[in-house]
């Protein structure tokens, strides 16, 4: 698939990826700043993973030029830094020598606060990869490792600098976008990793979303939100369908709300019933999915359907999901009608202002469907608390309610599958989350453990004032957040903060007086 040897002179870039082979390969993203890279003949890039025994690396970092990070998860913070260090490179930027490699950082987690990784990171990259990476590589051949040159370029952070504003960096025209994630995967179907994806294709329509719900960190950090253009969908796929090899029978959709999509409806009748494609599609809006949306799904071959309710009714209003019961169970009745055999659902506990009332609202929908003869699995996750979200002034909710909340809908028994996020890793994920430039150290120490639950615990006892700052507090509206810096198109603080006390205000939460601006 990449078949590029290396050249003096080249460039040498290490794409690297906290984890393990096996899981990282299932990241898009690897593979799309692979692809990107691909397209500049002075550039040597390659994949560097975790081993197996958690201890060492595929490839030594220091032998590479540049260094990027893909990450999106807070948990993996400190292998990044373990990654560093069995590689011979000092995890402080501060401390790093003249011939190590430049350390850029970029992904979800750290574009909505970068600041707990801030001292091991020389580039932190604010925005879209389509964007930033050509703009690092371009600048490098004159910049080399002198970072504070990076400073002055749109969605670049140089943490050394101390806290600036950074303004996200963002592709404003998603059709070149859509054409790398579809060419990426396309070769990632004729190469050696087969069972990435369902389809072997993968079409994202649209980036953001604009729907604006109160917990959702993806929504608020994609904004602006972008739709692919619908012919231009039309074209890559028909361009594969019609080669001699017909190189794909299916596709993926993908994006935070597809059925949003103004196109949907034609994309999905243009798929399935032109073109006879098998498609599958996320998590799906209830609002959004009448009978006609799910009868083109189900003849898309989709058989499990995904839908988040998040919570009972009276907080799914308040938090910008303004659907019923009865809509779930109509949706839930047409999927059945039309042959899909089985629903995905999504919750949250731990919901600021929720009661036992909001519970016994959750277990009586849940009865409801499953009186209607609907199977259904079920997947129970903590509300944690993020950063350029309405909710992020708010504490999160203890571990003790958490699990009492989990137990109740755990021990209904009318689901055909239960899973839930581990409460502890979810404490462990708001602080990462949550945190400013004090986080660092505690990173730091975890990189020097196995990183299993109890060397965690023992860690956050030493750290517990880490956590009363950063997840048990209510924030005040008129202080400075670790991540205010961060500026993120078409959201601001003050809307933010407008939204939040409108949810406050529907679900009757007592906000403390001194912390109304």
């Amino acid at each position: 698939m990449y078949s590029k040897a290396y050249r003096k002179g080249m460039i040498r870039v290490a794409i690297a990826y906290p984890s393990t082979a096996r899981v990282a390969l299932q990241s898009l993203s690897i593979h799309i700043i692979r692809k990107i890279l691909s397209g500049y003949p002075s550039v040597y890039s390659d994949f560097v993973f975790m081993n197996d025994d958690g201890g060492s690396v595929t490839k030594p970092l220091k032998d590479f030029d540049i260094v990027i990070f893909s990450v999106h998860y807070e948990l993996d913070y400190p292998r990044i830094l373990r990654m560093m260090e069995v590689s011979g490179i000092n995890p402080y930027s501060s401390q790093r020598a003249a011939n190590d490699p430049l350390i850029v950082m970029g992904g979800p987690t750290l574009m909505a606060n970068p600041e707990p990784m801030a001292p091991f990171a020389d580039i932190i990259l604010i925005g879209d990869a389509e964007v930033l990476i050509p703009t690092l590589i371009d600048h490098y051949m004159e910049y080399g490792k002198s970072i504070e040159e990076y400073a002055n370029l749109v969605g670049f952070y140089i943490p050394s600098l101390g806290k600036y504003t950074v303004t996200k960096a963002f592709v404003r025209d998603l059709s070149y976008s859509i054409r790398l994630v579809h060419d990426a995967t396309i070769e990632l179907s004729l190469g050696d990793v087969k069972s990435i994806f369902n389809n072997l294709t993968v079409l994202e329509v649209m980036r953001g979303c604009p729907r604006g719900c109160l917990f959702c960190m993806e929504g608020f950090i994609g904004r602006p939100v972008r739709f692919a253009d619908i012919t231009t969908i039309k074209g890559l796929v028909l361009r594969d369908v019609n080669r001699d090899r017909r190189l794909i029978n299916g596709v993926t959709l993908v994006g935070l709300s597809v059925t949003d999509h103004p196109g949907f409806k034609e994309l999905m009748n243009f798929l399935v019933n032109d073109l006879g494609l098998s498609v599958s599609s996320p998590s799906l809006r209830v609002d959004s999915l009448d009978r006609d949306a799910t009868r083109l799904i189900a003849r898309g071959g989709q058989k499990v359907l995904t839908i988040a309710p998040e919570s009972s009714e009276r907080l799914r209003r308040a938090l910008g999901k303004g659907f019923s019961d009865d809509d779930i169970a109509r949706v839930a009745i047409d999927a059945i009608d039309t042959g899909i055999d089985h629903l995905k659902l999504y919750f949250m506990v731990g919901l600021p202002g929720e009661t036992h009332d909001d519970i016994n609202s959750i277990t009586n929908l849940l009865l409801r469907l499953r009186r209607l003869g609907i199977k259904f699995s079920l997947s129970i996750n903590p509300w944690i608390p993020k950063p350029h979200t309405p909710l992020q002034w708010l504490p999160m909710t203890s571990e003790d309610i958490i699990n009492d909340r989990i137990k109740a809908l755990r021990e209904m028994h009318v689901y055909t599958e239960f899973s839930v996020y581990n409460t502890f890793d979810a404490k462990v994920q708001a602080l990462l989350s949550l945190g400013g430039r004090d986080v660092s150290d505690l990173i730091f120490k975890a990189s020097l453990t196995s990183l299993d639950r109890g060397s965690w615990r023992r860690l956050l006892r030493k750290y517990e004032y880490l956590l009363s700052k950063y997840v048990y507090s209510w924030k005040s509206l008129n202080s400075e957040l670790p991540w205010s810096h961060i500026r993120i198109p078409s959201i601001s603080e003050d809307n933010l903060k407008s939204m939040l006390l409108k949810y406050i205000k529907e679900v009757n939460i007592d906000l403390p007086t001194q912390h109304i601006s």
